[in-house]
């Protein structure tokens, strides 16, 4: 007799010996509005340009991979198109020391709470501007006229292969930062992070009949 049920079987065990042991898949669909300030059309500054001509002149490798071809740079602490929005002043000033106190936020409005303050050395500004400097940039030569200096310069630069800056399921453009940063991580043997990575699924075969 005729199973009516036999080629859907086939088919979820032919998916089931493909699915990675002990992992579930996790999905989510991103939705963002911002508003972008008031800029000039984009070009690249002399900042940017000599930036990314002294990195592949240094053949620098993809943080990620390790490789040195194909590789881009991603604004990582400050994106170009925010340059304008950031108050370069206060950020000088919590890098320098000079400003120590930060406004509470309203959590509705995020402008500042008049009155309440908590301390900046527990902010993430003043994380990322010890970053930069870690990296090597000198806050108190930094005009807060010209933020390209910082923004295009290679402190603000993460160099990424083009599959972890802009592609699906790896780049940085393209994920929330929790699921991308993970990549920065050695992972212990056999575990799979993407549907990319695994063994491509076995074609069904065309000429398997029901019984």
């Amino acid at each position: 007799m005729s199973d009516p049920n036999h080629h859907q079987r086939m088919v979820e065990a032919l998916h089931t010996s493909v699915t990675p042991a002990n992992e579930h898949a996790h999905r989510d669909t991103l939705t963002e509005e911002v508003f972008y300030p008031a800029h000039p059309p984009r070009s690249e500054s002399a900042t940017f340009v000599a930036t990314k001509a002294a990195g592949h002149k240094a053949k620098l490798p993809c943080a990620i991979s390790g490789h040195t071809e194909g590789v881009e740079y991603h604004h990582v602490f400050c994106e170009w198109a925010f340059s304008n929005a950031v108050d370069w002043h206060t950020v000088r000033g919590v890098a320098l020391g000079e400003i120590t106190q930060l406004p509470v936020l309203d959590l509705q409005t995020d402008l500042p709470i008049p009155g309440q303050f908590f301390p900046a050395e527990h902010s993430l500004l003043w994380a990322l501007c010890k970053l930069a400097e870690a990296k090597g940039f000198d806050w108190r030569a930094f005009d807060p006229a010209k933020p390209e200096t910082f923004v295009d310069s290679m402190v603000n630069m993460l160099v990424l292969h083009s599959k972890f800056h802009r592609h699906r399921d790896h780049g940085i453009h393209e994920m929330s930062l929790p699921e991308w940063i993970f990549q920065a991580f050695p992972r212990v043997p056999g575990f799979v992070f993407t549907p990319d990575e695994m063994p491509a699924e076995p074609a069904f075969p065309h000429n398997l009949k029901a019984a």
